[in-house]
């Protein structure tokens, strides 16, 4: 009987732990996806502001161009 119940004890234990780590697993996974939707819609909402700014699509790639290679 002592033999059972530690065994019981042991699994048990591991158990816990597993699921702790699964958690923060899924947090860290959470915090990482939410800040890559961030970075995502700012770098979009800056295309779209960079494009009124300039007069359009194709004023955009003209100015990147001159700025870039100094025509």
């Amino acid at each position: 009987m002592k033999t059972r119940t530690a065994i019981t004890k042991t699994a048990t234990s591991t158990s816990s732990q597993t699921k702790t780590d699964t958690q923060v697993y899924s947090a860290g996974l959470v915090v990482v996806g939410l800040s890559a939707c961030a970075i995502g819609l700012w770098a979009f909402a800056s295309l779209i502001g960079g494009m009124v700014n300039s007069g359009g699509p194709l004023g955009l790639v003209s100015g990147w161009f001159k700025a870039v290679f100094g025509l």
